[in-house]
């Protein structure tokens, strides 16, 4: 694939005498959006963890945006973002605030600043074209928009 954003070659994963991960391969075209499906112990936290570098590989190959997730790590976790299940830190607190939030957890500069073009950007991804969410509604709201 010539325009493959991900990479997954052949990954094995082992914890111990426990395979979670055996022989895993598969690619990802930019632009397109991702979901793993599977049951419980399928592996698929563990991929998503090997991808954002958290864990490393036993045995194959993976690569995001054409770098190596095994041999650059920092240079992989500076172009990617995680926003899993359960995304936000506080509910109370808007998107916006959260993203302040976790950086500073992920001990980002203070400097650092998120772009006022943010909240805009967000309106895709809600349920309905009708509603116009952004950055700066709570959370909590959002949650309980998109359980409906």
């Amino acid at each position: 694939m010539a325009d493959a954003t991900i990479v997954v070659e052949d990954v094995r994963k082992c914890f111990g005498d426990i395979v979670a991960l055996d022989g895993v391969s598969f690619e990802v075209e930019a632009g397109t959006v991702l979901g793993l499906l599977g049951p419980n112990g399928a592996g698929k936290t563990t991929a998503v963890r090997i991808l954002t570098t958290i864990l490393p590989i036993s045995e194959g190959r993976a690569s995001v945006l054409g770098i190596d997730v095994a041999e650059h790590p920092e240079s992989v976790r500076l172009r990617i973002g995680l926003a899993g299940q359960y995304a936000a830190v506080d509910e109370v607190l808007t998107g916006r605030e959260n993203l302040r939030l976790v950086g500073r957890l992920c001990h980002l500069p203070k400097d650092v600043r998120i772009s006022e073009s943010v909240p805009r950007e967000v309106v895709s991804l809600t349920p309905s074209p009708h509603l116009l969410l952004d950055a700066v509604t709570p959370t909590q709201t959002l949650r309980k928009i998109f359980r409906r």
